[in-house]
């Protein structure tokens, strides 16, 4: 304990030191019950209905040269994009440490700093629906946080240069201009990275071209659908290419790639091989891998992993943690290229259908492939690591960063154990499964709001659990089980704290000694009788997610 108040002290000096930009972190992280006050810029840079970010990004053209020995980068970003209302100031953005060398537009125009936000401002109003491309040429050393950043710049066990991004939590904008709302994809991404050329670069989408000059390498990328800010990314290294092999559900022959670093090629080949079998479950889950045109490929990342879209950061750990036969990790990443890449949230507030979705994939995966016990206990799991003090359905129209707060992480296992309860709220498998496919249809490449998510559950299920979904979407606790032990009289009491529409019809399971014993509770106290001695034990797994409050022991 004392170790950790140390390491939490010296956290907070370094997030005090390093930028004002992590103020509101801290105050953030060490706010363990509700949500903080956003703060002015908070709100601006998350605002969806700000009239200066009243456009949609049609076109993202990075052109990026990475420096690793110096850990800087030097890039041009065009972004093509087009007005929905008529109007003559635009915002984007990009960490107020990146350099800008020049920039340029159609028109008149000028393009002003304040902070992290850039304002491209142009002397008339530009008509709606006219496409407009911004042209910016920046250079820098991207912030990072205790190792924490956009761009991680590590050795790998060679002591050769090994370079990943990841932006999730941090910000996109922290490597690139870019508009860094959610709902704001764009049609079609390019990324040409230029490294030294011993290395090989692999990132979202298909390789279109490579070009080699003056010791470097240059590897472009075309992404042809749309793609969420945070998941455009690059991986550079000294890595070889594997390929697995895979027919997919219509019967056509694809190919998963997989980019391992050289030394760990036989280690990687053999992992890599529950790719394709965790490809075929999801697919008759879900539907189609929605970006095949894109390709499929896992890296070899230098953290531990990230859902980037079509090119998936798996770490260096290659083990299998599921009783030897699976890894739930790759498992859980995968689920996102569904749940999160196609069906994206339409705000970060919306952000447990990206985590929340994909953490219950990994108990639907592993029900398939292995059985019902595996699923139980994969949500027995999720119940001992809920937090419970932070709504798992966020401020809406803000932007903040919660990768420092654990509280802020029940969107993964309290968002599953929302989608659990749902599917035994429906009793009916074949039902509750074929929605999760229609949703996959419906929305399909879309952005979709938490709103829209419950009234299409609704439609699917063919009745109105909006009363549950919304408790577990807006509340911080879970239904709650208030129990009274009295020892002496050998009596158990149990009743639910509020009335809570189409949970009071639930069973529940207790697990007495070896005897299980299935109970009703209301809002008024039942009663079960206790033999002194005997183990007593809610399978809070096996129905409704709950939460039990033991209000008094009479010994």
């Amino acid at each position: 304990m004392r170790n950790l108040e140390s390491k939490i002290i010296l956290l907070f000096f370094v997030l005090v030191q390093s930028s004002c930009y992590y103020k509101p972190f801290i105050k953030y992280t060490f706010n363990k019950e509700g949500f903080k006050k956003f703060s002015k810029k908070e709100k601006l840079a998350g605002n969806n209905e700000n009239p200066h970010r009243a456009y949609q990004v049609n076109k993202y053209d990075w052109v990026v040269e990475i420096f690793p020995d110096k850990e800087r980068i030097a890039g041009t970003m065009s972004i093509s994009f087009t007005p929905t209302i008529r109007q003559d100031t635009f915002l984007f953005d990009l960490q107020k440490r990146m350099k800008i060398k020049s920039c340029s537009t159609t028109g008149d125009f000028d393009l002003k700093r304040k902070g992290d936000f850039l304002y491209l401002n142009f002397e008339e109003k530009q008509t709606a629906r006219k496409r407009i491309t911004l042209t910016i040429q920046y250079e820098g050393k991207p912030v990072k946080l205790t190792g924490e950043g956009p761009i991680q710049w590590k050795k790998d066990d060679k002591g050769r240069h090994w370079i990943s991004s990841i932006t999730e939590g941090v910000g996109p904008h922290f490597m690139m201009p870019c508009n860094i709302l959610l709902g704001n994809e764009a049609d079609t991404t390019v990324i040409s990275v230029t490294v030294p050329s011993n290395l090989t670069v692999t990132a979202n989408g298909q390789l279109i071209g490579v070009v080699e000059a003056e010791n470097k390498k240059t590897f472009k990328h075309l992404v042809t659908n749309p793609i969420n800010i945070y998941n455009i990314s690059f991986n550079a290294g000294h890595f070889v290419q594997l390929n697995k092999p895979y027919t997919d559900v219509n019967g056509i022959e694809r190919n998963i790639e997989c980019f391992a670093m050289d030394y760990r090629k036989e280690v990687a080949d053999d992992y890599y091989n529950q790719a394709p079998i965790i490809m075929k479950e999801f697919e008759q889950l879900f539907g189609v891998f929605p970006w095949w045109n894109d390709g499929c490929r896992f890296v070899e990342s230098t953290f531990a992993a990230m859902e980037h879209q079509s090119c998936i950061a798996m770490g260096d750990e290659y083990y299998k943690d599921w009783k030897d036969t699976i890894n739930t990790t790759l498992v859980h990443e995968l689920a996102h290229e569904w749940w999160g890449n196609s069906v994206t949230g339409k705000d970060y507030c919306d952000i447990w259908i990206h985590e929340g979705m994909a953490t219950y994939s990994e108990a639907l995966f592993l029900e398939k492939f292995l059985g019902k016990e595996d699923y139980t206990e994969r949500m027995r799991k999720m119940v001992f690591s809920a937090y419970n003090t932070i709504p798992i359905h966020k401020i809406c129209g803000v932007a903040y960063n919660s990768w420092t707060n654990g509280p802020d992480q029940d969107i993964y296992d309290k968002g599953a154990l929302m989608m659990h309860s749902l599917r035994v709220l429906v009793n009916d498998d074949a039902l509750f499964l074929q929605a999760l496919k229609q949703i996959q249809v419906d929305f399909a490449v879309q952005n979709i709001s938490s709103e829209e998510m419950v009234i299409k559950l609704n439609k699917s299920l063919l009745d109105d659990y909006s009363p549950m979904l919304n408790w577990y979407l807006d509340e911080a606790k879970p239904p709650q089980l208030e129990v009274r032990i009295d020892k002496k009289k050998g009596k158990l009491h149990y009743r639910w704290a509020r009335e809570i529409p189409l949970m009071m019809r639930q069973e529940l399971v207790v697990l007495r000694n070896k005897e299980e014993i299935r109970i009703n509770p209301t809002s008024e106290f039942q009663t079960i009788d206790l033999v002194s001695g005997e183990k007593l034990r809610f399978l809070i797994e096996r129905g409704i997610y709950y939460q039990l409050n033991v209000l008094d022991v009479i010994k």
